[in-house]
């Protein structure tokens, strides 16, 4: 089972988990923000710059299938 996490090595952020979803909106320009819904309720939010989101590399992934068992 994933557990949500926000994870940070040497200051910087790392990594992000999370079970309840995300929202990625452009702002303006290159501005974006974007969010990630914890099962606590809780919720982190990021205020970015890029360029790179204007045309991304994407790919569309078929759901996980889980072994008997598993949740």
């Amino acid at each position: 089972m994933t557990q949500d996490r926000v994870e940070w090595k040497n200051g910087r952020l790392d990594e992000i988990v999370s079970t309840r979803g995300a929202h990625l909106e452009h702002m303006d320009g290159n501005k974006w923000f974007l969010s990630f819904q914890h099962e606590d309720g809780t919720e982190t939010a990021l205020w970015f710059s890029s360029k790179d989101l204007w045309k991304p590399f994407h790919e569309t992934r078929p759901a996980a299938i889980r072994q008997q068992g598993e949740e």
